[in-house]
């Protein structure tokens, strides 16, 4: 991170829920944030949705690869099925950077259970397939996404 003001985050799946509203927030607290996605036209359009509703660009888009490359922090906010296959098209771009994974190990078709993998952590798996020189963290797990959603809008009105 650069400083406590500009810092830049990419959040590899912004163009979800999770991702989106951290996305979002980072963003009105004046963050340069890249969404990362494997879908080009997925990525510009939440980015631009994201500075319509700021008034401000503070959001663009770009592949997976460019926005961990670019990275200072990266943020993982993808389905558990597709962690891995995220990282590892990621892998040699996190190396000396911090990865907040906000993945929650959920199988369907019981998503409102916790499915932990053989192990018991998918966050330590991540560590150790990613070797010491990342640094993996566990976050915004237990937060939803409409929490993010209603500071934006609190925010708004504070700002009037």
């Amino acid at each position: 991170m650069r400083g406590r003001s500009g810092g830049h985050y990419r959040s590899l799946g912004g163009t979800g829920k999770e991702g989106g509203g951290l996305a979002l927030r980072w963003a009105h607290r004046g963050r340069d944030i890249i969404i990362g996605s494997r879908s080009p036209e997925r990525a510009a359009a939440a980015a631009q949705a994201m500075n319509d509703r700021l008034g401000v660009k503070k959001v663009s888009a770009a592949s997976n690869q460019e926005a961990a490359e670019r990275a200072d922090i990266v943020v993982l906010a993808v389905p558990y099925a597709a962690q891995t296959s995220t990282v590892d098209e990621v892998a040699t771009h996190l190396q000396g950077k911090i990865l907040i994974d906000v993945t929650v190990p959920l199988v369907p078709p019981k998503v409102t259970r916790v499915q932990l993998p053989p192990g018991g952590s998918a966050v330590e798996a991540m560590q150790k397939r990613l070797g010491d020189t990342v640094r993996v963290v566990s976050a915004f797990r237990t937060s939803q996404h409409t929490i993010w959603m209603i500071l934006i809008k609190s925010w708004n009105v504070m700002r009037l």
